[in-house]
């Protein structure tokens, strides 16, 4: 688990306790920011809201920051580039205090952060930053969501070991070069070629983010291997899925397959066997930590850590019955009973600031 720290100063803020929670995958029903005053408005440029994890770690977030007193305004990007630009640029405009970002394009969204930077906006990424010395830019702080190194080298020594270190493995990518995604499948092509005789055949890319869409291009990927594939490494549970059927459907069987997320879809196909392992991002957790950090950031607390990755979790057959379930993680959150603080398993320099 990486924690990265640096100091910032800035004038202490008030947290405000009673402020109204506004939430709504297009916005919240107002159109006004902060005035000024000692009430937080977050914004959230969520990449795409109907996937399950990232709706999880806006819930958890938002139910947190509800605790503390502060509005939050969600924008859904739907997996659109362009609209992310636009998203930004009417959190801008709606003058919120801190804007929370999981960038879809890295480099045609900086303009728009750029512009946010410059209106005294602070920038908290959510898995902005591929690499845990990479540069920070225009972010105060970074969440990595836990997949992309911890859960990549847990589900790769799985791979190895079921494969007894050898045969040919598939990764499945997202159609969109989003960063933290591309640092995960050159986690898995790395780390389960490392120390062994297994070979990294490709990829393919699932373009619509969803079963359908894998399970079109893993089959396609499949006739052109002439099904010689025993392991596809998958960036989601719903590629994970996908690829599971077009393997059924190939005539494949014993083939190993992984995904990340650990949504309740994931952790039951890992349940009745039509994938053999998950990565739970726990992403409940992830929210907790943003808005930690959110807070602290806000509040000009010195040694905020700029990047910490979530601790992430490998679900097996026999590791399942051990799964919280996201919704009742964060119902928890939301009756006050579950934070960084208590029972959430934040890092330590991350739960050193929820006091």
């Amino acid at each position: 688990m990486f924690v990265r720290t640096r100091r910032r100063c800035a004038a202490a803020l008030l947290l405000v306790l009673g402020a109204s929670l506004a939430l709504s995958a297009c916005g919240s029903s107002s159109d006004e920011g902060s005035d000024g005053g000692d009430h937080l408005v977050i914004g959230i440029s969520n990449p795409q809201g109907a996937q399950p994890i990232l709706k999880i770690t806006q819930d958890a977030f938002t139910a947190a920051a509800a605790k503390d007193g502060m509005t939050v305004k969600a924008l859904d990007a739907q997996l659109d580039p362009a609209k992310q630009v636009t998203d930004i640029d009417q959190l801008v405009a709606q003058h919120v205090d801190a804007i929370i970002v999981y960038p879809l394009d890295a480099n045609s969204l900086r303009p728009a952060l750029d512009r946010a930077q410059k209106a005294g906006i602070k920038l908290i990424g959510w898995a902005a930053v591929p690499t845990p010395n990479g540069d920070l830019g225009v972010y105060d702080a970074n969440v990595d969501t836990g997949g992309s190194y911890r859960g990549a080298r847990l589900l790769s020594d799985f791979v190895k070991e079921r494969l007894d270190g050898k045969g040919n493995v598939l990764g499945v990518g997202l159609g969109i070069p989003v960063p933290t995604l591309e640092a995960m499948l050159k986690s898995y092509q790395s780390d389960v070629t490392e120390g062994s005789d297994i070979t990294w055949s490709g990829r393919a890319d699932n373009p619509t983010d969803d079963i359908a869409g894998a399970q079109k291009v893993v089959a396609t990927a499949l006739t052109r291997f002439t099904n010689d594939i025993q392991a596809i490494m998958a960036y989601n549970d719903s590629s994970a899925i996908g690829a599971a059927v077009a393997a059924k459907s190939a005539g494949v069987t014993s083939m190993v397959i992984v995904g990340q997320n650990g949504d309740q879809d994931g952790v039951d196909a890992v349940k009745d066997g039509r994938i053999s392992a998950t990565i739970n991002l726990v992403p409940w957790r992830t929210g907790l930590i943003l808005e930690t950090l959110t807070k602290a950031v806000l509040a000009g607390e010195k040694g905020v850590p700029a990047y910490v990755e979530s601790p992430s979790e490998l679900v097996t057959q026999e590791t399942a019955a051990d799964y919280l379930g996201w919704s009742d993680a964060v119902s928890q959150i939301k009756a006050g009973t579950l934070s960084c603080a208590s029972g959430g398993g934040c890092p330590d320099g991350v739960m050193a600031l929820d006091k």
